[in-house]
């Protein structure tokens, strides 16, 4: 339990949501973006969380886009950590206490 108390302090930034890379048409007559996907501009990367039932989406920079990855992958890495050390705690809970009778 000690280790995966250390393993979550050790965590820099988390964030929940999912981080897109989206290419797609202007919409300004004449570009050629308009005649073929080839040519569509982007990309573009896109944040997407759930925040008091509500989606929030936010348009990001490439750089901004890797640092929330990032943060995305260390709130998964935390959740899979409390949830061992949350199975560790019932395990020791479990040794401690006797059958009530």
């Amino acid at each position: 339990m000690k280790t995966e108390k250390n393993q979550i302090a050790g965590l820099d930034y988390i964030l929940t949501g999912t981080i897109m890379k989206r290419y797609g048409p202007c919409g300004k007559r004449g570009c050629c973006c308009a005649d073929d996907k080839k040519n569509w501009h982007g990309p573009y990367y896109i944040w997407t969380r759930k925040e008091n039932k509500k989606t929030i989406t936010k348009c990001l920079s490439e750089a901004q886009a890797r640092f929330c990855r990032k943060a995305i992958k260390n709130m998964r890495k935390l959740r899979t950590k409390i949830e061992k050390w949350k199975r560790e705690s019932s395990k020791a809970i479990e040794k401690w206490t006797q059958p009530v009778k």
